[in-house]
């Protein structure tokens, strides 16, 4: 076991990437980091589609990514090497409870691939988008409450839900990644702002951002306005 390697694990969305300036201080403190032998990689919600145009879009480059809230872990050459559906015979029911004729838009992902029906097999990830943030929260709390047993909801994005089976997490995916890497539980940092964070933040060494949800600020140690400032406290220890 590496004693002295360390991994950031941050997500994405108002975490990595709140503006354009501050992406490029958190590129250039990416660089730094893994220039001295340590890991970084990104947990964040988003689909292999949507992550793959932000990474086009700044030029950023990747060991390793958690997509879809930790259902799917890929490598830097977009190799799948971990993978969690939802349970094909909990979306029938799902979909009963979605409000299907009064959402304002939805797509759902498998594996890699990020823009598939209700009707696809082996689902990593079903987002739904209302009206109203009300709305949104509401189905994300009946959700929760009839089909815990077989998924997780987050309340994402304003108006928004997203659903993933409740066998993985964002935790779960760093746990699975801390094997590959044969690192120290101690040397793993993790840092997001959402409800889809909580998990990775509480059970590693987990900050969050300033401007994160109220129940990620309650078990966060510490807060920062960006990314590369934690990047740079781990790099002194």
């Amino acid at each position: 076991m590496d004693m002295n390697k360390k991994v950031i694990v941050s997500d994405y969305d108002q975490t990595f990437y709140i503006n354009d300036e501050d992406i490029e201080k958190n590129k250039t403190a990416v660089a730094e980091f893994e220039k001295k032998g340590n890991i970084f990689t990104f947990a964040t919600g988003r689909s292999y589609f949507d992550f793959k145009n932000m990474v086009k879009t700044y030029n950023m480059n990747y060991n390793y990514v958690i997509l879809n809230h930790g259902s799917t872990i890929i490598n830097g050459k977009d190799k799948v090497i971990f993978n969690i559906p939802i349970d094909n015979d909990i979306i029938p029911k799902i979909k009963n409870e979605i409000r299907f004729n009064e959402l304002k838009d939805y797509y759902c992902c498998s594996e890699l691939e990020s823009r598939v029906d209700f009707e696809h097999k082996n689902l990593t990830k079903i987002h739904i988008k209302y009206n109203t943030k009300e709305e949104a929260m509401e189905i994300n709390n009946i959700l929760n409450k009839k089909f815990s047993k077989y998924i997780n909801s987050y309340f994402v994005a304003g108006d928004a839900v997203e659903i993933i089976s409740n066998k993985t997490n964002k935790s779960n995916a760093v746990k699975l990644l801390m094997q590959t890497f044969d690192i120290d539980k101690n040397n793993i940092y993790t840092i997001g702002d959402g409800f889809s964070d909580i998990t990775m933040v509480k059970d590693f060494n987990g900050y969050c951002m300033a401007k994160s949800v109220e129940e990620l600020k309650k078990i966060a140690i510490r807060q920062y306005d960006s990314v590369s400032e934690l990047i740079n406290e781990v790099m002194k220890k």
